[in-house]
């Protein structure tokens, strides 16, 4: 198969289709001198005088017809806050379904309402508040024109989604529950967020989720298959006069931390650090910000999901610390699923050149600047100094990124990067000597354009790495196209990564490849039906190499069910082809592996199923049953949920993998449990515990959180992990355990 693509189809990916639609809606926001009271009552006078805006149609399961449970706002502001006073229909003889009362819900599968900030207007970056029915508060930031990473095929961009919810921000609000309807009323600073100063109107939009009848509502219609929080589908808030400038916003955040670990499997055995350090945000302008960390504690993060891997690359793991997260899509969401050129769970992590294990490198100092130079200009800046590991070999390395993002036409964006990690601020130790004039940069180029409408939407990329010994075929490039109708979508992704690309603070899992992947889904939406959107898809995947040809092609057929109760099912058959450019052993058991060169053609059979989420039980399944490699595999695994609204939920999961090869290849079985449970005992006082069984990875992990919210985004956490060999007795064999406190407390200045 021959990968070089026509001239003619390169440029056709960049062809932006035009797209016009009726006037926009709008609210007019009034300038105020009254300061609201929170109280869940709208009874200041001012709000007499608003105009009030309803109407609200369906997005889901129709996204044609008025709510049946309508919703209705009015808007004012002042020159320190925005104000929004929000009241909802409601079934006050239903339960509200809610899993627990911590900030930053997940929206799917329950109540609340939202509304969506486009400040610059540029239809690609914007803020997001949410309240839920029991006050409880959520935030985000809206990237890429506030749509989802491509969904088929080998496309996906790289890095944080485009909708980050752990950003954080102080704002205030308050609810109250009625007979027949609850009330919703917001508080959100100006400095609290960045426009443009003089700016008189914003794009803005409001979306309400609902489980009592299943609905999802918006102020603005949005078509099915695009994201609630598009952002070139939005109305507009018009304010009575120019915004002014934003007052200064600046927050200290000094924490104290200590943690004691016990451990049986390395050095030391017992170990206890104190700790303290300061997290600094400051708006520099109204749309530029600087953040600064000093000694960051990252000991309240939660524990990764421990995963069965039966590939032959390494896992994905997302990035979970808030310095790193916020504001992360101008740094990490570059390049392709499987060629990130920044991934920043690399920093303050190295491998122990005497044990050539992977341990913690301290962090020093980070600095961010981030934010609007101007209208159409963004720039990020990172810097992050880790500390030296005489005693493991691990010198003190500086990591460095700066990215130039310029807006074009209407919601598209060019951009240009360069990383740097490098040894800084080392003496001429002879246990790293070698390392002190190495350094590793990658440069770039990416496009991200689409339509006015967003139905298409295309990425272009090539990224070069740099090292002091220059090699041929250090690059990564990618080109990949989506266009999106109401009845189908199709997808093709093209990309390669050179044999000696080398981004030390990426992710590039395999190298030396070109990658196709054309796919194509249609929908039928029938009416009257219990069945939202049913239909055919199938995806191809293919990957080779100039010495080796054809290496890998996976070509899927499937057939998906949406169903108006928010279920999901799935059904496909994988045809699957590999060649092995090395030697490997499928069942990961350290048996007698598959001699390199050697290919196999087979097939297998998969689905997934999703129960509606909108339930106080609900349920996910997933299975695999046909040929793998030269065997056989079955796999059945699954999760149930369990809600208490809105004290408790209840998770409980397991994997099940059965892999049977012919003598003398060994054959395995694989099995994993995990329990969340997450106590609410307020809207300040939580209890979160995690257990997970993998006996792949002969490990039983018990992770214990305690969290008291003790003022806004100022908390205390107590932290207790143990990790046990699970080929032992439960419970009998201690690998290490920890207990770890830490305090922070915001402070606005």
């Amino acid at each position: 198969m021959n990968f070089n693509l026509p001239i003619v189809l390169i440029f056709s990916f960049l062809f932006l289709t035009t797209y016009s639609r009726a006037e926009k809606r709008k609210i007019f926001a009034k300038k105020v001198s009254e300061e609201i009271v929170l109280d869940g009552q709208i009874t200041e006078s001012f709000w007499d005088e608003a105009q009030v805006s309803s109407d609200f149609v369906q997005y889901s399961p129709r996204d044609s017809i008025l709510a049946e449970l309508q919703s209705e706002f009015r808007v004012a502001y002042d020159d320190k806050y925005i104000y929004i006073a929000a009241k909802m229909e409601d079934i006050s003889s239903k339960k509200f379904i809610v899993g627990d009362l911590k900030r930053d819900f997940r929206g799917g599968s329950i109540d609340y309402m939202s509304f969506t900030f486009d400040t610059f207007q540029d239809e690609t970056n914007g803020y997001m508040f949410g309240l839920s029915p029991f006050g409880v508060q959520r935030e985000a930031l809206l990237s890429n024109g506030g749509e989802g990473s491509y969904s088929m095929g080998g496309g996906g961009s790289g890095g944080i989604s485009w909708f980050n919810i752990n950003w954080n921000t102080k704002w205030f609000s308050e609810v109250k529950l009625y007979e027949g309807y609850w009330i919703a009323e917001f508080k959100i600073p100006f400095n609290s967020i960045r426009y443009k100063e003089g700016s008189k109107v914003w794009n803005f939009n409001s979306y309400r989720g609902n489980s009592k009848i299943n609905e999802n509502s918006v102020w603005t219609i949005i078509p099915l298959g695009y994201s609630v929080a598009n952002l070139s589908m939005t109305g507009e808030i018009e304010f009575e006069y120019p915004l002014k400038k934003s007052s200064q916003n600046l927050v200290l955040i000094p924490y104290v931390s200590g943690s004691g670990i016990r451990n049986k499997v390395s050095l030391p055995k017992r170990d206890f650090n104190f700790d303290a350090g300061l997290d600094f945000k400051m708006a520099l302008s109204s749309s530029l910000n600087l953040d600064l960390t000093f000694n960051p504690d990252f000991s309240q993060v939660e524990v990764d999901e421990q995963r069965t891997n039966l590939t032959r690359f390494e896992l994905f793991l997302p990035e979970k610390r808030e310095f790193f997260t916020d504001n992360a899509d101008l740094f990490s969401n570059l390049g392709s699923r499987e060629s990130r050129p920044m991934f920043t769970r690399r920093i303050g992590i190295a491998r122990d050149s005497t044990t050539s294990q992977y341990v913690q490198n301290p962090i020093i100092y980070g600095a961010k600047l981030s934010g609007k130079l101007s209208e159409d200009l963004r720039i990020g800046v990172l810097n992050m100094q880790t500390s030296k590991l005489s005693n493991s070999g691990i010198p003190s390395y500086n990591y460095g990124m700066a990215v130039l993002e310029k807006n074009v036409l209407k919601n598209s964006s060019i951009s240009s990067f360069i990383i740097n990690k490098q040894s800084l601020f080392n003496d001429e130790s002879k246990d790293y000597a070698h390392e002190l004039d190495e350094f590793n940069r990658v440069i770039g180029f990416e496009s991200k354009l689409q339509s006015n409408n967003t139905r298409f939407i295309s990425q272009l990329y090539y990224h070069q790495s740099l090292e002091k010994d220059n090699k041929a075929n250090s690059n990564s490039y990618g080109i990949n196209a989506s266009y999106e109708k109401r009845n189908y979508e199709t997808n093709i992704y093209f990309y390669g990564v050179g044999e000696n690309f080398n981004p030390e603070v990426g992710f590039v899992p395999r190298k030396d490849y070109l990658f196709l992947s054309p796919s194509f889904q249609y929908k039928f939406i029938p009416e009257n039906s219990s069945i939202n959107t049913h239909g055919p898809g199938i995806d191809y995947e293919f990957y080779r190499n100039k010495l080796n040809g054809l290496t890998d092609y996976d070509i899927d057929i499937d057939y998906n069910f949406r169903f108006k109760s928010s279920a999901y099912l799935v059904l496909k058959t994988n045809l699957i082809y590999t060649k092995l450019l090395y030697d490997f052993d499928p069942s990961r058991s350290d048996g007698i592996a598959l001699a390199a060169n050697s290919d196999y053609n087979y097939t297998n059979y998969t689905f997934y199923f999703r129960s509606s989420e909108r339930k106080l039980f609900s349920l996910r399944l997933n299975g695999k049953a046909g040929k793998f490699f030269n065997g056989n595999i079955k796999n059945i695994g699954g999760t149930i949920n369990y809600k208490a609204p809105p004290f408790l939920n209840v998770e409980l999961g397991s994997q099940y993998n059965n892999l049977v090869f012919p003598s003398p290849y060994s054959s395995a079985d694989f099995f994993s449990l995990d329990s969340k449970i997450d106590i609410s005992f307020s809207k300040d006082l939580f209890l979160s515990t995690y257990l997970q069984y993998n006996n792949q990875l002969d490990n039983i992990n018990l992770n214990a959180r305690f969290q008291w919210r003790f003022q806004p985004l100022s908390d205390m956490f107590l932290v207790y992990t143990d990790n046990y060999y699970a080929e032992n007795p439960l419970f009998m064999n201690l690998k290490n355990r920890s207990f770890a406190f830490k305090v922070n407390y915001w402070i606005n200045i």
